[in-house]
């Protein structure tokens, strides 16, 4: 819709001394420069001036095995190198004699590592409480204006009469402009990150070639079919030079049966195509605020790595572009904050899901409380009977909900902004749905506020299943006035959700590897760490069918509105088609639950939760107009976020110091991804083993047979008449060599029936349903077998000379 900005007022300097400092930051972060970035000399020297050739490692140089070591041992302990340093050294002086070249230590080795890639860890002063971190405004203070705890060790203090300032607690920043910089520095790795610019070159000129200059899409395969991001393009905010980041942030819990949570945040360079921009090598660490209290003030603990990427959007970074051998300025451009609904406030400033006005995405939806609550929940329907002040507004229509315009942010802040006492800023809060001016609205290159944060479908897939399994099994909250014996819909009680929890778990066998942690039992362990993705697999794969016959008709089907719209969401393409249908999926299934559930009674505002309403703006978000406003969901979750929580904290070895063990590994994973980048080669591939077989196009069998063997006259004739068809000879006297599983161009893995079916069933994760195209159609079968055809013999050793697969007859 149409966003007048002319009428809104310049923003007010704040009285109140919390928003007071919040604009101290966000000033600070605006105004930054690389002179004042905390950076060695050297690394801000190499920021302007980006070295212009590639890095090069002689074979025979002592680094280059200490290097490799490094990577080879880097999830291990320090002794595991050391060990291993002292083998070699020792072998080479056996060989060589005492003057050979001295392997470097480990300590040598991670000084040298910061020297080649510039990636220094920036280390600040923060509360022990985790109120603040002393940076910015704060840089100066000693003592916690929150806690009143002091800064400084006082026992080192006192003792050396004021000398000795050693911190109390500290926590860790990971800049990200060298770690950018190391991206271009090989030629392969150049027109890695020409992605973007090549793809959104494309679509535009398919544009420029239409009659009406319009951009039209038929299928949605990444952000940048998004709105948002064509317009940044068109109007000059993001040119071909420059580099889009998402910053993602979260909290993690470091041990499951202890208080550990720490945040995490990371940046996502969205120049890499996406089949590799979500990879380990690629996500780069921001930054680790240990916990186990969450931080007090967010903007002081993001200061640091905000300060630097706001310096480098202003003064552009220097980047040598390997493959095309030359030199240019990139300036960053911040596309997307992510986060869940809890940490999203901490970005956008909004009041949160329990807000008046809720929504993540700003929307101008209202809330409705329960008498005399304080929580509102976004009921679409007006209950009947209902006469709360300030809520009884009539029927919302879901079938149009815009999120919020920038001049209604803007507007909205002006009058938080204006809040003279605590009380007009709790009045305003709620008026408003702004608590406080967002730390992005620092940045010059990023998208409006609040259009620069959007949804996310992982968290919501945890909610949903929170909320709706609440309701089936019966523990969401009751009212007084209300009654369980009227709820249609509670079902999963009993032995009836004992034998549903072990039928999820039977699933099991029949998931293959590919689907990666499958579902446990829920009736067992859904309050025991169910992760996200065990969810996505129970309620959106498995749920259907195991549902089917639990849940009465009219739920069940409208759940399944629900599951349809959100796979045909979850896909890596979608058609136009897919996303329309989508759309009235979830917009039935949102209406049909409040209907089946809610039923217009006060009493029930609370089942309304904020994912029900968000499950409206998905659909919008991918499909508001004639292009997505960001294009398709799973490219902007927070999955990655989840992975690298997950591949960071199993690397933590010092369990008496977690917080401080997961930012160093936090950091020598920022420096190994920029290291690798630089000199690819250090990490070597593991090569095809000798069991098995590249037989072209991207497909490779392996465990293979240890010999040829005969068959049975059914199999031989089969395979006779095979190749007969075919016009191919073929020797009657034949061996077959049977292969037990071929490797997918996608990189899954197909097992044979051969090597699977003599496995006890929960021994196994079948991998033998395949779907097959043959002459346009396309067919589901069992996997049987893949085989070699052994004709002739050369000092004993079989010659590969051909291969062929079965299928059964049975389809699905």
């Amino acid at each position: 819709e149409p966003d007048d900005l002319d009428d809104v007022a310049p923003t007010p300097v704040a009285t109140l001394e919390d928003l007071k400092v919040v604009q101290q930051f966000i000033d600070r972060v605006r105004n930054a420069t690389l002179d004042n970035d905390c950076l060695p000399d050297e690394v801000i020297a190499r920021l302007r001036n980006a070295p212009t050739e590639t890095f090069h490692l002689d074979e025979q140089d002592p680094l280059r095995t200490a290097l490799e070591l490094f990577l080879a041992t880097v999830t291990a302990s320090e002794a595991v190198f050391d060990k291993s340093r002292n083998v070699i050294q020792r072998t080479l002086k056996r060989k060589l004699g005492e003057d050979c070249d001295i392997i470097p230590s480990l300590y040598q080795v991670k000084e040298r590592i910061k020297e080649i890639t510039g990636v220094y860890p920036l280390m600040h002063d923060m509360c022990p409480n985790t109120c603040i971190a002393y940076t910015g405004p704060f840089s100066e203070l000693d003592t916690c204006p929150k806690c009143d705890l002091p800064r400084y060790n006082p026992q080192v203090l006192a003792t050396s009469g004021g000398v000795r300032k050693i911190p109390q607690r500290r926590f860790v920043t990971l800049p990200v402009g060298p770690q950018l910089q190391a991206l271009w520095r090989t030629p392969e790795g150049a027109q890695a990150m020409r992605y973007r610019q090549n793809f959104t070159k494309s679509l535009l000129q398919k544009a420029a070639n239409r009659p009406d200059k319009k951009v039209i899409i038929d299928e949605y395969e990444d952000i940048f079919h998004g709105a948002e991001y064509l317009d940044a393009v068109c109007s000059g905010a993001i040119k071909d030079n420059d580099m889009v980041l998402m910053m993602s942030i979260d909290g993690a819990q470091l041990y499951e049966s202890k208080q550990s949570d720490c945040w995490i945040y990371i940046w996502i360079v969205l120049d890499l195509a996406p089949e590799v921009r979500y990879k380990k090598r690629h996500i780069f660490p921001g930054g680790f605020f240990p916990g186990p209290n969450k931080p007090g003030n967010i903007e002081s603990f993001l200061f640091p790595g905000f300060h630097h990427v706001s310096a480098l959007m202003k003064e552009g970074l220097s980047i040598w572009d390997a493959s095309e051998n030359k030199s240019f300025i990139s300036k960053i451009f911040i596309l997307l904050g992510l986060a869940d609904g809890p940490g999203l406030t901490y970005l956008n400033g909004l009041t949160g899901h329990s807000g008046a006005y809720g929504c993540r995405l700003y929307c101008s939806v209202k809330g409705r409380r329960r008498e005399g609550g304080n929580h509102y929940y976004p009921a679409h329907l007006k209950p009947e009977n209902y006469s709360v002040d300030g809520c009884d507004h009539e029927d919302v229509n879901i079938r149009h909900l815009p999120i919020g315009k920038v001049s209604d942010y803007l507007t909205g802040l002006n009058t938080v902004l204006g809040s003279r006492t605590q009380a007009e800023h709790q009045r305003y809060r709620k008026m408003t749905g702004i608590s406080r001016p967002s730390i992005f609205s620092a940045f010059e290159r990023t998208l409006s506020l609040p259009r620069c944060f959007g949804g996310d479908l992982m968290h919501l897939v945890l909610n949903l299943i929170d909320l709706l399994l609440a309701l089936w099994r019966g523990t969401m909250e009751c009212d007084p006035t209300d009654s369980k014996h009227t709820w249609g819909w509670l079902v999963l009680v009993g032995d009836v959700w004992k034998i549903h929890g072990q039928r999820v778990a039977d699933c099991t066998p029949y998931l293959p590897g590919s689907f990666d942690r499958p579902p446990r039992n829920p009736a067992e362990k859904i309050s025991s760490g169910y992760k996200a993705w065990e969810c996505l697999t129970y309620l959106f794969g498995l749920g259907p069918g195991l549902f089917h016959g639990i849940l009465p008709t009219q739920y069940w089907k409208n759940y399944c509105k629900l599951v349809s719209g959100f796979r045909l969401l979850h896909q890596r393409t979608i058609t136009t088609k897919h996303l329309v249908h989508s759309h009235s999926l979830l917009l039935d299934f949102v209406t049909g639950f409040e209907e089946l559930y809610y039923q217009r009674k006060s009493s029930r505002i609370h089942f309304c939760r904020q994912s029900v309403h968000a499950v409206v703006h998905i659909p919008t978000e991918v499909f508001p107009t004639e292009v997505p406003r960001l294009g398709p969901g799973c490219t902007y979750t927070q999955w990655p976020m989840e992975r690298s929580i997950g591949n960071l904290t199993e690397e933590i070895k010092q369990h008496s110091q977690p917080y401080a063990n997961l930012a160093e590994h936090g950091a020598q994973r920022a420096q190994v991804n920029a290291l690798v980048a630089l000199v690819p080669d250090l990490e070597q591939k593991k090569p095809l083993s000798h069991l098995s077989k590249d037989i072209g196009n991207s497909f490779i069998l392996s465990m293979a047979d240890t010999c040829a063997r005969s068959i049975s006259a059914a199999e031989m004739h089969a395979i006779q008449d095979f190749y007969l068809t075919h016009n191919i000879q073929i020797n009657p006297d034949f061996r077959l060599v049977k292969w037990g599983r071929l490797l997918l161009p996608n990189l899954q893995f197909v097992r044979t029936a051969w090597k699977e079916a003599p496995k006890a069933l929960n021994k196994v994760r079948i991998s033998r349903n395949i779907m097959v195209s043959f002459q346009a159609t396309k067919n589901y079968s069992h996997f049987e077998l893949v085989f070699s055809v052994l004709q002739k013999y050369d000092d004993k050793k079989p010659i590969f000379w051909g291969s062929s697969i079965l299928f059964s007859s049975k389809n699905t």
